[in-house]
């Protein structure tokens, strides 16, 4: 399975879990008629969103899906570590279990 489809369907499967709110982010740059402007932070995960805990607080979810055999790259680590640290979180999905049971856990542990 490629990247693309494996963020499809974690995306298309968070947004249907109550309390989940995920949307894909891009990073990268652009060319416009006025030059070229960057967007997104190096290492920045596919997915990133929110979980509201039934305490009504909202946790910051970020999900780097990678292909099987893929590994991630010392900027996604530290992007990882960093949002971790911060009280986020951080998912590195190889399947769409990978996602959503971390997800699942975090809904039930809160409640």
């Amino acid at each position: 399975m490629t990247e693309a489809v494996l963020q499809r369907q974690i995306l298309a499967h968070l947004n249907q879990m109550p309390g989940v709110w995920a949307w894909r982010q891009n990073v990268g740059g652009a060319h416009w008629s006025g030059g070229f402007m960057r967007f997104g932070l190096p290492g920045q995960a596919d997915i990133t969103g929110v979980v509201k805990l039934p305490s009504g607080v909202g946790m910051r979810l970020e999900v780097e899906c990678k292909a099987r055999g893929r590994k991630q790259s010392p900027e996604q680590i530290a992007f990882g570590q960093r949002a971790q640290e911060m009280g986020a979180l951080y998912i590195v999905a190889r399947s769409l279990e990978d996602a959503l049971v971390p997800v699942q856990r975090v809904l039930e542990a809160s409640s």
